[in-house]
């Protein structure tokens, strides 16, 4: 194991963020497929996150799964085929699995603080009705809502979504790949992101950008699910293929910057895990 104390954060130009998103592009293209099937699992499992019953253990559990996808980012690096299982993989780490579940819980108790403080108990004046309706599905509903409110909660998810994925960012990684306790990897995680923020910045100016075809077709598609009562397959086959696709290159580059800001090698090799040539199919 590796002494935390050796852990030592580069600090980077900020070309180095355009250089990631080719670097990721790169990885993708050696097992697209491959990489595109974890993807669509990785999807899948997230779709499950709409059920009420299982929404909460798919959110304390998305650390995990998101350890899985940078590992399978690692072995393409490394070796080259990673295997479909490799999603699961800290699942079976016992020291690891336990600290990237209890970050899943920060960043969700964080999340809904954040909400809440937006809010500032406006929900409370919604009719019951109303919420009855949205939780059965009705998309009618949501037009009877005050739109302050709504643009409150977009607000406020908004908000959230964006503290937890910079707590998460560089804290997952570092609890998967160089062992970190859940409090030190996310107080270095931070300090890294603040050291390297002119890199960080361009990476998420430029992935922003690539965003907004994906996100005109999914609200085409939406809207015509809403207002025809169904969409367009081939728009939905394309949704299917972005969607995923645009995930890898976020993991992607969550990886390389991961790798320049921290280093990889001599982490992997303190872990004791099972080899490399176990991961591959």
């Amino acid at each position: 194991m590796i002494e935390q104390d050796a852990i030592v954060i580069q600090k980077l130009p900020a070309s180095r963020g355009l250089a990631w998103i080719s670097g990721a592009w790169e990885l993708i293209r050696k097992q697209p497929l491959r990489l595109l099937l974890i993807g669509l699992f990785f999807q899948l499992i997230l779709g499950f996150a709409q059920s009420s019953a299982l929404w909460l253990l798919v959110v304390l559990c998305m650390p995990v799964l998101s350890a899985g996808m940078l590992h399978a980012f690692f072995v393409v690096d490394r070796v080259g085929k990673p295997a479909l299982g490799v999603l699961f993989l800290p699942f079976t780490s016992g020291e690891s699995v336990g600290r990237l579940v209890l970050l899943g819980a920060t960043v969700l108790v964080i999340g809904f603080l954040i909400l809440a403080a937006i809010m500032a108990g406006q929900v409370v004046g919604i009719d019951p009705e109303i919420i009855s309706r949205i939780e059965q599905g009705d998309p009618e509903a949501l037009q009877l809502i005050d739109p302050q409110i709504m643009e409150n909660t977009v607000l406020g998810i908004a908000v959230g979504a964006a503290v937890s994925g910079c707590i998460t960012y560089f804290s997952v990684p570092l609890i998967w790949f160089r062992k970190q306790s859940m409090g030190r990897s996310v107080i270095t995680g931070l300090r890294a992101l603040g050291r390297n923020w002119k890199p960080l910045l361009m990476l998420g100016v430029f992935l922003a950008i690539v965003s907004v075809p994906i996100v005109l077709l999914f609200g085409s598609l939406l809207l015509s699910t809403l207002t025809e009562g169904g969409g367009s397959y081939g728009l939905a086959f394309l949704m299917l293929v972005l969607g995923p696709l645009f995930q890898l290159l976020l993991f992607g580059t969550q990886y390389l910057a991961f790798r320049d800001v921290f280093g990889l090698g001599e982490a992997r090799e303190a872990q004791g895990r099972p080899s490399d040539d176990q991961l591959v199919a």
